[in-house]
């Protein structure tokens, strides 16, 4: 008999058996050394990459070919890429098989949880995914968000693993949450979560603004329906529905507040120019469109180190969107969308965020 343990990290149902537990916690520490002690050492090898280059060929790289080129080849450099590599397949494969000796019971919590509250959920058996979807393993997540049933305990437990700790209960979200500005006028009385996967934002905004009608979407059901549980968990009343970002079924003006986190480098580039508009329509005038996202690319100061480890992930870990929208002039898009305003601003929160202005 599988024995019952305490939950972990707030709402983290924990691993089944202890020895799951042992691999993944050794899953997490071959991740943090792979950040922290190597890639770390990326820039300085590039430099000295790049100063041999300079004196060969009596100028600096000039292309990201060559740039890549360099990285390549440097021991280390094919060192971090193996671990990176390799511990997120190894992470996807740990988290699955200790849910998986419980599906039965977990899937049994989900279908309760469809009928149960606070807050409410929708989803439909028969959503119809688009191509972008159907075609990519997001995060190399076997069945990605919308494949398998269990989607939403096997992201949570990944990306715990992928956060190193730093999300544990929930913290990064909550902090960000925090930090995220709110309209000149004050009022937040509706606020919309996009790509919400699990809600660990879209219940942090529910803390935040306890008054607030609060939702979150996502186009996956297997994440709303995890992101419901997780909310009823925590005693909050949040509303969860399987919507694409792209074609919001809501009101014109109905949300004071919107927010993104991490979805737009997961979308080819004419389905967020379609998310911007269908946010801009959503939205109130003078209301508030808050982006966390990956740093965009600057062609006035670009990072050799930073385009190399942007097409490594674009390339190798299941994101082929993230290179053109690093690529993108977001702010333009944004303003060409509907917003009247669009900054980039830096919060206390340590993550950069983009802020435009219906």
């Amino acid at each position: 008999m599988i024995s019952k343990r305490p939950l972990i990290s707030g709402t983290l149902p924990p691993a089944t058996e202890v020895d799951d537990a042992s691999y993944l916690a050794f899953i997490e520490g071959v991740r943090a050394f792979t950040l922290q002690q190597v890639e770390s050492q990326i820039h300085a090898r590039y430099q000295q990459a790049a100063a041999t280059f300079a004196r060969q060929h009596g100028r600096p790289p000039a292309t990201f070919a060559e740039v890549r080129a360099l990285l390549d080849q440097d021991p280390l450099v094919q060192a971090r890429n193996r671990l990176w590599r390799s511990s997120q397949e190894m992470m996807w494969e740990g988290v699955i098989a200790t849910y998986r000796k419980r599906e039965a019971e977990l899937l049994a919590e989900l279908e309760e949880a469809d009928r149960s509250g606070p807050g409410t959920v929708q989803w439909d058996p028969n959503f119809v995914y688009p191509d972008y979807v159907q075609a990519y393993e997001i995060h190399l997540q076997p069945g990605s968000y919308h494949r398998a049933p269990l989607a939403g305990y096997i992201y949570h437990y990944g990306t715990k693993i992928f956060f190193t700790g730093r999300n544990d209960g929930d913290a990064l979200h909550r902090a960000q949450v925090q930090a995220a500005p709110i309209p000149a006028d004050g009022q937040v009385r509706c606020i919309l979560d996009l790509g919400c996967s699990i809600g660990q934002s879209t219940t942090a905004f529910k803390a935040r603004f306890p008054a607030a009608e609060v939702w979150g979407i996502d186009i996956a059901a297997p994440m709303v329906r995890y992101a419901h549980k997780r909310a009823i968990d925590l005693g909050l009343e949040v509303h969860f529905a399987q919507m694409a970002a792209e074609q919001l079924r809501f009101p014109d003006g109905y949300f004071d507040l919107a927010h993104a986190f991490l979805l737009f480098h997961e979308l080819p580039v004419p389905v967020i120019r379609q998310t911007i508009r269908e946010v801009a329509r959503v939205l109130r005038p003078g209301g508030l469109f808050v982006i966390y996202e990956f740093v965009v690319y600057n062609p006035d100061d670009p990072s050799p180190v930073g385009e190399y480890l942007l097409d490594f992930i674009t390339r190798e870990n299941g994101e082929p969107f993230a290179w053109d929208f690093c690529h993108l002039d977001f702010l333009a898009e944004l303003r060409q969308g509907g917003f009247h305003d669009a900054q980039r601003i830096q919060t206390n929160a340590g993550r950069p965020a983009v802020v435009a202005t219906r």
